[in-house]
């Protein structure tokens, strides 16, 4: 039995693919990019929540699919944290900002990871797209052929 469970707050991420498999990535100050999301209420849904913080942060409708990857750690001040990354897919490019974000970009899963991307947990849900192939729900959605 563990002695100590993790208390966490829940994160959720979409790594949300356009038609042409470019990524969006959205920056919330001068020096951070990070994937769209946030924090999921203690009665929503899952899937339900991601969707409405995407629609909240980018104006984007999203088909989500089975997580990517997840983490789980203690913030710099000791509280819980546990994040989930989703694939998804759009069929849309234009993005609506909101107050929470300044920029964004459409951009590879190469670029995003490399150059645009400073959260260790987003950077590593790239890795294992492109890792791929990766089957969710049954279809390949990403393959390196």
């Amino acid at each position: 039995m563990t002695e100590q469970p993790l208390i966490a707050e829940v994160s959720q991420k979409a790594l949300i693919a356009s038609p042409d498999g470019d990524l969006l990535v959205m920056q919330m100050d001068e020096h951070t990019w990070e994937l769209p999301g946030g924090r999921m209420g203690a009665y929503e849904d899952p899937v339900e929540a991601l969707k409405r913080e995407v629609d909240e942060e980018t104006g984007l409708e999203v088909a989500v699919d089975d997580p990517i990857h997840t983490a789980a750690w203690r913030n710099d001040v000791g509280r819980g944290r546990f994040s989930v990354v989703y694939y998804c897919e759009t069929d849309r490019t234009a993005v609506t900002l909101s107050h929470e974000h300044c920029d964004y970009e459409w951009v590879s899963p190469e670029t995003a990871r490399d150059e645009f991307l400073t959260v260790s947990i987003h950077q590593e849900a790239i890795n294992r797209l492109l890792a791929g192939p990766l089957v969710i729900a049954g279809r390949t959605a990403v393959s390196n052929d």
